[in-house]
């Protein structure tokens, strides 16, 4: 029962094959939903060594995660130890950051993986429709079109965020890595067909069936309310804590370093600080 929706998810997967978006709610376990997947092919023979690329701040949870839930031994690698595990065979699964993989992944063997899992993939979504598409997603694509891993699968709860070419990207580097001509046409005919404003925010409502049911061969997604989880009663409560000496050191330690820094980019630093106690 608890795994249900992911024995769901595989299922589609399998029917996908071999490459997959899952695009569910956050909270619906897409990270168990990916290992299932992977620990399948594991024991079919089909898949004897995969690459996750993932956020640096979900790398050692994807480590943990694979031990103790499916028992399949990964490494979290930044750097140059990237290198190492690229070319030697240390563990099945190997885990690292977008920003690791991006100068890299072109650099990656055939032999090397045969499955590729791309978490929070709506990092790649700017690589269509933009003037300057990035380096990273352009890497990324150029790795997919060389066919050097047989399974891909990409995870994100946001699909889409601001414009209906996020989409378009992301199913474009399924079919690159399937080998197949992207359903949805080259970029300008997908403009002409299914765009009805510049911004590409609106979808053309004489065509929208069509790009719904070209999405449903590459995309998984399940809301919160089709799910039909179970979750616990949450119960918020504000508890005031006095801040110690090591408290009051370490925060004012932070704020000297971080001042200096935009807004924005002080709030991602706390929260990835305080996102867990690992943090």
């Amino acid at each position: 029962q608890p795994y249900r929706h992911q024995v769901e998810n595989l299922i589609s997967f399998c029917r996908m094959l071999p490459v997959t978006l899952l695009a569910d709610d956050v909270g619906l376990g897409k990270t168990i939903s990916a290992a299932l997947i992977l620990g399948e092919l594991m024991e079919r023979k089909r898949v004897a060594r995969a690459l996750v690329i993932c956020p640096a701040i979900l790398g050692p949870q994807w480590v943990e995660e694979l031990a103790s839930k499916f028992g399949i031994i990964a490494q979290f690698v930044k750097g140059q130890e990237l290198n190492n595990a690229l070319e030697r065979y240390l563990v099945p699964v190997v885990v690292t950051t977008y920003q690791t993989a991006s100068s890299r992944i072109p650099k990656i063997k055939p032999e090397k993986f045969d499955m590729l899992i791309l978490d929070e993939a709506h990092k790649l979504r700017n690589l269509h429709g933009s003037q300057n598409p990035p380096q990273m997603a352009q890497r990324v694509r150029k790795a997919l079109e060389s066919r050097i891993f047989k399974y891909v699968l990409m995870l994100t709860a946001t699909p889409i965020q601001n414009r209906i070419w996020d989409l378009y990207s992301l199913i474009d580097l399924l079919t690159v890595a399937k080998g197949h001509r992207n359903p949805l046409g080259t970029p300008d005919e997908f403009r002409a067909r299914f765009i009805s404003d510049s911004a590409g925010r609106k979808l053309n409502p004489f065509t929208a069936d069509d790009f719904r049911g070209i999405l449903r061969q590459y995309v998984v997604r399940t809301r919160r309310e089709d799910a039909k989880l179970q979750f616990p009663e949450r119960i918020v409560e504000t508890r005031k804590l006095r801040a110690g000496k090591v408290e009051k050191r370490m925060y004012e330690m932070v704020a000297s370093e971080i001042e200096q820094l935009s807004a924005l980019v002080q709030i991602s630093l706390s929260q990835a600080m305080m996102s867990s106690p690992q943090a």
